[in-house]
């Protein structure tokens, strides 16, 4: 049976427990939270340093019956810090065992022998907290191939990195289903389902829709049934659908209902088809 989790994109919100109960009330299974800041202008997670709010949030979580699979996000540069992570990591850890998110900076900025020591040392520094981390290759970032992103996981493979992949990407990297179905699975512990529109030839616009501008699963241009089938049916699918264009028009509960209604209706097409 799929298990869906709603990324934190998708409902963005600042407080994590209104991130649960959203996830809740709708019908998720799982969920992600943004606790690392990706970028220096990021507000901390109002999580990290609040033990209070954190034991809240697990009892929530347990009594949703919720876990936490993916936390968000490490940006890999050429001044890549970890001083600030272990106390992320510890609240992740508290939290459950989700997987911590790394994607890479911009192209041009970062070299790929940079990004893989960068992140073998951040898979380090998270396996001693029970933890392990995703690579997420990004295509119009550094280490944007999947060639590139295999060989970063390689590098923390002994503290068990692994590697996430995400619709929109796997289709601006130009990734068939056939080299999607050859990819070793026991690096997949989570997969992010989206749609999006046609890949543009700009970079202005590539970014947009990577990070603010998705579609509903079956209302954009990807080729999700191959994917989907190529890929492993066992792992939660993370929605992440950001739609910065409806503004405060739809409510955050509202968007995760519709992502998550249209994830539905999408995999049982895909699973009647193969039953």
């Amino acid at each position: 049976m799929r298990r869906f989790s709603m990324s934190y994109l998708t409902a963005p919100v600042a407080s994590p427990l209104e991130s649960i109960r959203i996830a809740s009330e709708v019908g998720y299974d799982h969920l992600g939270l943004r606790l690392h800041p990706t970028a220096a202008a990021d507000a901390p997670s109002p999580l990290l340093g609040n033990r209070t709010l954190v034991a809240e949030c697990r009892r929530l979580l347990d009594d949703c019956g919720l876990t936490l699979t993916e936390v968000e996000s490490w940006m890999i540069r050429k001044e890549f810090d970890l001083s600030h992570s272990a106390a992320t990591m510890e609240t992740a850890a508290a939290l459950g065992s989700p997987r911590l998110i790394a994607v890479a900076d911009m192209r041009g900025t970062v070299e790929l022998a940079e990004i893989e020591d960068r992140f073998a040392g951040l898979a380090e520094m998270a396996s001693g907290f029970g933890l392990g981390v995703d690579f997420e290759p990004i295509a119009h970032r550094a280490a944007g191939t999947l060639g590139e992103a295999l060989s970063v996981v390689a590098a923390g493979a002994v503290h068990g990195a692994g590697l996430i992949l995400d619709m929109l990407h796997i289709d601006r990297m130009g990734i068939s289903p056939n080299t999607l179905a050859a990819v070793d699975r026991s690096l997949l512990h989570n997969i992010h389902l989206c749609d999006a529109p046609p890949a543009p030839v700009d970079l202005e616009t590539m970014v947009r829709h990577s990070a603010f501008d998705r579609d509903l699963p079956g209302e954009g241009a990807l080729p999700l049934k191959g994917y989907l089938r190529a890929l492993p049916a066992d792992r939660p699918l993370s929605i992440e659908i950001p739609m910065m264009r409806l503004g405060d028009s739809v409510s955050p509960g509202e968007r995760a209902r519709r992502c998550l209604s249209a994830s539905h209706r999408l995999v049982e097409n895909i699973d009647g088809l193969l039953a």
